[in-house]
């Protein structure tokens, strides 16, 4: 890997959670706030989506709908470092399912107000900003209305990436008369 030194491309060090990680923390926090079965809390598109559950079994499908970041990153220079710092925005859009998805929509949105709740999140430098209504979007499967309700909650979090640039600590001058 590069560095200002060599010249060329600097990739940055240091892990961002996305993807599948970053669905395991929200997973983790339905799965806590709501009581339903891990199995029950799923994300939205899988490469293999298990099997719907039955009619009326109550569940959830969730997904990080859009990562909105800040104007530009913030950078701190070390010697041998510099840190790129920046805040995101994340839009986490969630269906409940089944006799009490309405329940469940609810007991999720009154759970994030719960400081003990967020406070599980910390960890990942994310924050709780806000909640939507609760929506009635009612799906047609196999002849039949589906209970839909669906919500939107929005997090921020701070990311930080390591880069390899380099101060310039001493320098020489020679000067020839």
């Amino acid at each position: 890997m590069g560095d200002s030194a060599t010249g060329g491309y600097i990739a940055p060090s240091g892990i961002v959670t996305h993807d599948q990680d970053l669905e395991d923390i929200f997973q983790e926090l339905i799965v806590g706030i709501t009581s339903l079965s891990g199995q029950f809390v799923r994300p939205r598109w899988q490469p293999e989506p298990p099997p719907m559950p039955a009619i009326g079994v109550d569940w959830c499908a969730f997904a990080v709908k859009s990562i909105r970041p800040d104007d530009g990153p913030y950078f701190e220079q070390h010697a041998e470092s510099m840190d790129s710092i920046r805040h995101e925005e994340l839009e986490l859009s969630l269906s409940f399912y089944g006799h009490h998805g309405q329940s469940f929509a609810s007991i999720f949105k009154d759970g994030l107000a719960i400081p003990q709740n967020i406070a599980q999140l910390r960890d990942y430098k994310i924050k709780y900003v806000g909640c939507g209504e609760i929506v009635t979007a009612p799906d047609f499967l196999n002849q039949q209305y589906v209970h839909r309700y669906d919500l939107v909650a929005t997090f921020r979090r701070k990311t930080e990436r390591i880069y390899a640039v380099k101060t310039f600590i001493d320098y020489h001058v020679n000067i020839k008369n």
